[in-house]
């Protein structure tokens, strides 16, 4: 099933780069923006974004977390040690010490610094969140695409999902080693005045 969901996506990718461009197409992600008013041709960087990181579980019944915030600039860190730190809504949340570094348009998370194999924990949701935050000339994300050369882990379509101001990553139920790697571009766009 995993494979069929990796070729579809793959197959649809062309066409989802296509929907960028303005020309409906219709194959985007669970979470799909579609009613953002957002001018595709105006796809910007992630400079100067406001970006807050959680670590979410849906594993117990509360959905306090503390984040992370930071500004995006060249080569911004959020080191395995901050991750690990994060207060997560349960105290039970799986911390490996992950790191999450954006690069331009890319959210990179990194295991190469976890002491030990292991797997998070099976359920609705176990794992990250960035949050864009609101501020009058924020970008919205119109797109997030696993890069599937780069990534290691076992992740399916549905695992990556995304709205106008936030990314969610779901490790639930997979493994990870000091190998495993997380690659996902991400578009965002001004939103456009002009009334449709």
């Amino acid at each position: 099933m995993k494979k069929n969901a990796h070729a579809m996506l793959r197959a649809c990718s062309s066409l989802v780069f296509v929907s960028v461009l303005g020309l409906p197409a219709g194959c985007l992600y669970m979470g799909d923006p579609g009613h953002v008013e957002a001018d595709p041709s105006a796809v910007v960087g992630m400079e100067g974004v406001r970006l807050e990181l959680i670590r979410h579980s849906t594993g117990c019944g509360t959905s306090e977390s503390e984040g992370l915030i930071v500004e995006v600039g060249p080569w911004v860190e959020y080191s395995a040690d901050a991750v690990s730190a994060l207060k997560a809504n349960c105290e039970r949340a799986l911390h490996p010490g992950v790191e999450v570094h954006v690069d331009g348009n890319a959210v990179v998370f990194d295991f190469s610094n976890v002491a030990a194999p292991g797997r998070f924990p099976a359920g609705e949701f176990e794992g990250y969140i960035l949050d864009i935050l609101r501020t009058a000339d924020a970008p919205v994300l119109i797109l997030a695409l696993v890069d599937w050369k780069m990534t290691t882990m076992d992740l399916i379509p549905d695992d990556v999902t995304y709205d106008q101001d936030r990314l969610a990553v779901n490790l639930a139920g997979l493994s990870f080693d000091s190998n495993s790697f997380i690659r996902l571009e991400l578009y965002l766009a001004e939103v456009s005045s002009d009334p449709m």
